[in-house]
């Protein structure tokens, strides 16, 4: 008490006073400068995606597509088989063709066409063969183009031929050469095959 009786007490007191009173204005207003207040924006929801959400519409597109993409890889399965089952059977049409072409190429070579113009000679030939010995027809028959043999000889009468064959047939055969009873019995198959006269267009 006597120390706030003396004039220094009294002046300590009264600092302390004028600075609680200092302090009690000055620092709400620090704490305003030292932390103002901000006003953050409310957060606010972001506007859904084009595709983050489904619709009827949306759905059958998509059933569409995936039906068209099937159909698409069914179309070209097939067609593929198709392909292959073309190739196979244009393969096969192109053997048969091969194969025609060569039986009508023997055809052509077993049959025997007389032309109109060869007929005075043919005629000539069979006459002189034919007042031959069948022997020595043969002989000369041997050395003759076949096609040409078989000419001659349907100029000539069965009567005729019918030794000639016989001949050729029993005729023995030369080493490295075809048999003459093998070139008989074609001879034979040409002229049962033989045309007719083919008359030259005038």
């Amino acid at each position: 008490m006597k120390f706030l009786g003396s004039g220094l007490g009294i002046a300590i007191l009264a600092a302390l006073v004028h600075v609680g009173t200092l302090l009690g204005v000055l620092v709400p207003g620090l704490k305003t400068l030292v932390e103002p207040d901000i006003v953050l924006p409310k957060k606010t929801d972001l506007p859904p995606r084009i595709w983050s959400f489904k619709t009827e519409a949306v759905d059958l597109l998509i059933s569409e597509l995936q039906a068209e993409r099937a159909k698409l890889a069914t179309d070209q399965k097939d067609f593929l088989a198709m392909k292959n089952q073309t190739a196979a059977e244009r393969a096969e049409l192109d053997k048969l063709r091969t194969e025609i072409k060569a039986l009508r190429d023997e055809i052509d070579l077993r049959i025997v066409e007389v032309e109109e113009r060869e007929l005075k000679n043919l005629k000539t030939l069979a006459q002189t063969y034919a007042a031959m010995n069948p022997a020595q027809a043969v002989t000369i028959f041997r050395e003759m183009e076949e096609n040409m043999v078989v000419k001659v000889l349907s100029m000539m009468k069965t009567t005729v031929v019918g030794p000639i064959l016989g001949e050729m047939a029993k005729a023995p055969d030369r080493p490295g050469s075809e048999g003459m009873a093998k070139r008989a019995a074609r001879i034979t198959d040409k002229l049962r095959l033989l045309k007719p006269v083919k008359k030259e267009n005038a």
